[in-house]
């Protein structure tokens, strides 16, 4: 399957002073042109925060957005600057994460400009779908995990690893490091 073919499910948020959403959006939120596009109007992009776009990811959505207002002309003031540097932020810890960073974008357009709105979330959708792999990378297996150990640290009731000293201030007096 091309990612021409493939329409992977996005999740966008758009600002309220953004793109205006009339005859682009139908009534159960989905983009009338892209129809594998949700989008949920917030006040302000710069209300967003990434742990929704991260959320959206987690639970279906292959790609999500944020649409803000152009840069330099917010109408509350700063908010497509704080979104912007929040997504920049997000983008290295997905990698981080095994998490393809282009999987979330920031789009900035005006109220007028709805033709070349869908247009950068079509070639978003087009970006995603050519995207390898899952979404998010599958949880390790029991087998790759070390096996616990059952025995006990003497003195301090904590189960776990081996024996011996603790490492730094926050230890119990006695079994500090070179105490």
């Amino acid at each position: 399957m091309t990612a021409d073919a493939r329409r992977p499910r996005i999740v966008g948020f758009l600002c309220d002073y953004a793109v205006s959403r009339e005859g682009i959006v139908r009534e159960d939120g989905t983009m009338r042109d892209l129809p594998n596009v949700t989008l949920i109007q917030v006040p302000c992009s710069g209300f967003v925060r990434p742990a929704w776009l991260e959320f959206a990811l987690r639970n279906g959505a292959e790609g999500a957005f944020v649409c803000g207002c152009p840069l330099g002309d917010c109408f509350n003031r700063l908010g497509n600057n704080l979104i912007g540097d929040r997504v920049a932020q997000m983008r290295r810890r997905l990698e981080r994460q095994k998490i393809h960073p282009d999987r979330v974008a920031t789009i900035y357009h005006g109220l007028h400009e709805q033709a070349e709105f869908v247009a950068a979330v079509r070639a978003f959708s087009e970006r995603v779908a050519a995207l390898p792999g899952p979404v998010v990378p599958a949880p390790r297996t029991a087998a790759a995990r070390p096996p616990a150990s059952p025995t006990r640290s003497p003195g301090t009731g904590v189960t776990g690893g081996a024996p011996g000293p603790a490492a730094g201030p926050g230890a119990p007096p006695g079994e500090q490091e070179g105490g």
